[in-house]
């Protein structure tokens, strides 16, 4: 570590709570976008007891999701506002200089396990600093919990041709992806002295969260640093970018990138220095005023730190054989009907979000024709989501939840089964207790759960708890020995494809289950081998540590590509 840090103590001196220890350098200048600098070290002992600054948030999104939360739990109209307003009001601190993490570690703890958890929030908003997770639930078990910050949106993921000729790699983007890794070299380096074991490591996420630590599992960069993963609702948003290359209705990300900085400086050479002059307040104000610039600032596949797409690298078993624990809850999109185009992310947001006319039947039938290959494809799709074709909101809720959440778990449990990992599934399926609550196990909803946490006025049932503890268990469990058995709980059968079972959380109880057959996840598994198919995609070996990019098709712009040496570890 580049210098003494000082925490505090709390519950009654049981834990000691550092926040805002720096990992990175700030990206600032001449560092924004670029790979995480190491920090520059100091004399004196250095105060780690407020919470750290955030990354710059998109905000428009977040905003929506909580009002509709408030409204979904069945609060009544004042509770709802107030919810929903204390939400909106907490602080944030954005800021350039974000690349900090928090500790919270038992008093006596030594060699204890190491939770590190990515944040949620879509690759554009959240914190470490979130409420929920302030909670000393989980390293009351004896472990040592990490929270980490990263940079986001247009600060941690813009890609473009000038970045990229200035990398040694000949790539851009990612930078948030490289941020989570320094902050993970950083608990390898330095958690020994917090009372952690840096060779049991379990990195786990929800939602963008959740994607970020499949992407970690399937980085050639990211080898070794963990020992174990939990996916939480992986989502999809971005998820097929190609750094230098259109995909369905997505550009090259290097192309956006071009158009987002030609909109504010103009097309002449010299575009990222005119970038790096504007001020951050500058920068933001723009992005978050570009609905359309806004889809494309995701983690991309660049041929070096992601090899290829996520879902692509299980497909081809390249995937780190960690042990897995994997799972979604039961109604993932009743909080985003309105605002979710009916074939997926990768073709926009819902026109009406925009202002454009609604999408009739024939596009939409068209758009899905491009993203699952064939009409036979999109026949299956429809009968598995009937009305999808013509807008109708359950359909397209049913659907977006598994082509969002859904199907990943799905692919990436059965995939890391075939290279004969240890996997764990569940399905989380707890509802608000109030009787109008219409929000179901709504995305993200597992989380104060997992935690052992609270949030202001959010209601709470009389045997909520009940669940909370087991959750807290098996999370735990899991992190410190590699499999979610605890005593005293249900035991958990590990994933199995021919007899596929998964963990149900709910109340008044939770137990194994098997799989229900779903003929929608099986049509969005077909999809996503096509589409991998399709893909001029680089393969992994795992033995020798050598990812091969092969030659693009001959009407494929040969920028950036390359043959490459990357450490498998």
């Amino acid at each position: 570590m580049a210098g003494r840090v000082r925490g505090r103590r709390s519950d009654k001196g049981r834990m000691h709570v550092f926040k805002g220890i720096p990992y990175g350098a700030a990206p600032v200048g001449e560092r924004r976008w670029a790979p995480p600098a190491p920090v520059e070290p100091w004399e004196d002992v250095r105060s780690c007891t407020k919470a750290p600054p955030t990354a710059w948030q998109l905000g428009t999104g977040m905003q929506e999701f909580v009002g509709r939360l408030a409204q979904g739990l069945g609060m009544s109209a004042i509770k709802s506002a107030a919810m929903a307003k204390a939400i909106t009001m907490l602080p944030s601190n954005e800021d350039e200089d974000c690349l900090y993490l928090n500790v919270r570690a038992p008093a006596a703890a030594a060699d204890l396990p190491v939770m590190v958890w990515i944040h949620g929030g879509d690759h554009t908003d959240g914190s470490a600093n979130e409420p929920m997770y302030q909670s000393n639930a989980l390293p009351e078990r004896g472990c040592v919990l990490v929270t980490i910050n990263y940079r986001l949106g247009m600060f941690g993921f813009l890609s473009h041709p000038e970045l990229s000729a200035a990398s040694p790699d000949g790539i851009s983007g990612n930078y948030g992806l490289l941020d989570q890794i320094a902050a993970l070299e950083w608990v390898r380096d330095n958690i020994a002295g917090f009372g952690g074991d840096p060779d049991n490591v379990t990195v786990f996420g929800e939602s963008a969260g959740g994607m970020a630590v499949l992407n970690l599992m399937t980085s050639p960069t990211a080898r070794g640093l963990f020992h174990k993963a939990i996916a939480q609702s992986p989502a999809d948003t971005g998820r097929w970018l190609h750094l230098n290359r259109p995909v369905m209705e997505l550009p090259a990300s290097a192309d956006a990138g071009v158009a987002f900085a030609t909109s504010l400086v103009g097309p002449e050479a010299g575009q990222i220095e005119r970038l790096r002059a504007m001020t951050a307040e500058e920068l933001s104000a723009a992005y978050r005023a570009d609905a359309h610039a806004a889809r494309f600032f995701y983690p991309v596949v660049d041929g070096h730190h992601l090899p290829m797409e996520p879902m692509s690298a299980f497909s081809t078993g390249s995937q780190a054989p960690v042990p897995l624990l994997i799972g979604y809850n039961a109604d993932e999109a009743s909080l985003f009907t309105g605002y979710l185009h009916p074939a997926g992310p990768e073709f926009g947001p819902a026109p009406e979000l925009v202002g454009a006319p609604p999408l009739d039947g024939d596009a939409v039938r068209r758009a899905l024709v491009v993203s699952h290959g064939s009409e036979d494809a999109v026949a299956a799709l429809t009968a598995a989501y009937p009305g999808l074709e013509r807008g109708e909101a359950s359909a397209v809720e049913n659907h977006a939840a598994d082509h969002l959440f859904g199907v990943h778990v799905d692919h990436a449990s059965r995939t890391h089964h075939r290279v004969g990992a240890p996997c764990y599934r569940y399905h989380f399926r707890s509802t608000s207790p109030l009787p109008g609550q219409t929000a179901g196990a709504y995305h993200a909803a597992e989380i104060v759960h997992v935690f052992g946490s609270t949030v202001p006025l959010m209601p709470v049932a009389d045997d909520g708890h009940l669940l909370t503890r087991a959750m807290g268990d098996h999370w735990f469990a899991f992190a410190a020995t590699g499999t979610p058995d605890h005593p005293g709980r249900p035991a958990w059968p590990a994933f199995d494809e021919s007899d596929p079972v998964h963990m149900v959380f709910d109340r008044p109880r939770s137990g194994p289950e098997p799989c229900p057959t779903q003929p929608g996840l099986d049509v969005l598994r077909a999809r996503i081998e096509h589409l991998t198919a399709q893909l001029v995609t680089p393969s992994l070996d795992l033995r020798t540590g050598t990812v091969t990019v092969a030659d693009p098709p001959a009407d494929t712009p040969k920028r950036g590509w390359r043959r490459r040496k990357a450490a498998a570890g």
